[in-house]
């Protein structure tokens, strides 16, 4: 699966980074990885299915508990991320970027 094809939103990282860090979870233990959220089980199933449909992760049928995998790098995901702030918020402009943060932060 390509990355520049999948749009990622806030909440659906969040479940990404969860599997990123651990694979093969079940909805469940996703859940559990997420309770700080304050989200409901159906709204974590709702995110999980739409990054199945997007084909951001991949589940594993082969049990009556699906096991949920990232189907996509996390290192790709994250290139592809910054170079779309880059286009939408700098004109593609790097040091645009690097001005920004060194004025607004402590590097």
């Amino acid at each position: 699966m390509e990355v520049k094809n999948i749009s990622i939103s806030e909440s659906e990282w969040k479940i990404m980074n969860v599997l990123w860090e651990k694979p093969e979870l079940t909805l469940r233990e996703i859940a559990a990885s997420l309770k700080e959220s304050d989200w409901s089980y159906t709204t974590i199933r709702t995110l999980v299915t739409r990054l199945v449909e997007k084909g951001a992760i991949a589940a594993d049928k082969s049990s009556s508990n699906f096991r949920y995998s990232p189907a996509v790098p996390e290192g790709e995901c994250k290139r592809k991320e910054v170079n779309r702030l880059l286009s939408r918020v700098f004109e593609g402009s790097v040091s645009m970027l690097v001005s920004t943060l060194a004025k607004d932060s402590n590097l």
